[in-house]
């Protein structure tokens, strides 16, 4: 009888033992897939702020704020527990981006603003550098 109720528990304990590399693959996986989807939709909003933004609009101002957003964004999750990223100022600019965008097009006011709030997400006070 006891060495059933062993042989049962070294059974559960190697099905634990495979849930649990099975697991922290899957949490690795997932690491890598949320990093590269960011990765993805900064690079494809900053292009189309790029083709979108009025005369006024600096394209290196752009390019440097969303350069930055990445850069914070690929150190996930560790810019966020350090805090030089906050997702609550990056869903902020998301909704004000939607708002600003209703009409279609940007002024130089919009983009501007946008860019001091993306700037802001990522710890950079003051605007642009």
């Amino acid at each position: 009888m006891t060495v059933e109720k062993r042989t049962w528990k070294q059974h559960i304990v190697k099905g634990l033992t495979i849930l649990l590399i099975f697991m922290v693959c899957l949490a690795i996986l997932q690491w890598f897939i949320i990093k590269e989807l960011f990765s993805f939709g900064a690079d494809m909003v900053k292009d189309a702020l790029i083709q979108q933004a009025p005369e006024g609009v600096d394209r290196y101002d752009i390019e440097a704020t969303f350069d930055r957003v990445k850069t914070a964004g690929m150190q996930l999750p560790f810019s966020f527990l350090t805090g030089k990223i906050s997702l609550r100022k990056i869903r902020a600019v998301g909704r004000y981006a939607i708002e600003a965008n209703d009409d279609g097009s940007w002024d130089v006011d919009e983009v501007n603003t946008l860019l001091r709030m993306m700037n802001a997400s990522v710890g950079v006070k003051g605007g642009t550098e």
